[in-house]
């Protein structure tokens, strides 16, 4: 969404972590909105007995902690740098607005990309509360693709294990193991070396 350029031309401060570093964690104080140029993180939360729920991976160009920034919350999920390096640009309150009154485009395509998340979790949640397993994992597969910007009929590999699926659409592994083996039997996915191709 955003290049270097413009945002070095704006002197956002930015760092450089590495794998297994910490961004942020659930329940600070959101004084900060990340934008993530390069790398991957894994957006997750952690039960009272320490079990982890994947929520999201997030890649090069995304936002990261926008609703409880601009609403003076607290994160609700832990952010963990999973790429060997990763740079981010981070804003304070004052950073953000001044820079987005001095870019009224990128404004515009940030409220857009609030709206593309708030309209994906919205989907999500809808296929967790009603659908059977199958359902949901196809309506993971096909949110996944969407993320990925591939067009519904484009077949490709998904690279989720089935913990990551298990964690996202709310399942047990063991269920989302037996779930896939039928559908793979029923020909609604394929398996290539053990991997879902959908």
């Amino acid at each position: 969404m955003f290049t270097k350029e413009i945002l070095q031309k704006s002197k956002i401060p930015h760092h450089t972590l590495r794998k297994k570093d910490i961004l942020f964690r659930e329940d600070q104080r959101a004084t900060q909105l990340f934008y993530l140029l390069e790398g991957e993180i894994t957006i997750y939360n952690t039960d009272s007995e320490g079990k982890e729920f994947l929520i999201n991976r997030v890649n090069d160009h995304h936002f990261l902690g926008e609703p409880p920034f601009l609403l003076g919350e607290r994160y609700p999920a832990n952010a963990l740098i999973t790429s060997e390096t990763a740079v981010i640009y981070s804003f304070t309150d004052e950073l953000f607005n001044t820079f987005m009154v001095s870019n009224p485009d990128l404004l515009i395509r940030f409220t857009r990309e609030i709206a593309k998340k708030a309209f994906e979790k919205t989907i999500k949640l809808k296929s967790i509360v009603h659908q059977c397993p199958h359902e949901r994992i196809l309506n993971f597969l096909k949110n996944h693709k969407r993320s990925l910007g591939l067009e519904p009929e484009t077949k490709t590999i998904i690279e989720v294990t089935r913990k990551e699926m298990a964690n996202s659409i709310g399942l047990a592994v063991e269920t989302v193991i037996r779930t896939v083996k039928k559908m793979e039997r029923e020909q609604k996915i394929e398996l290539i070396n053990h991997k879902i191709y959908f």
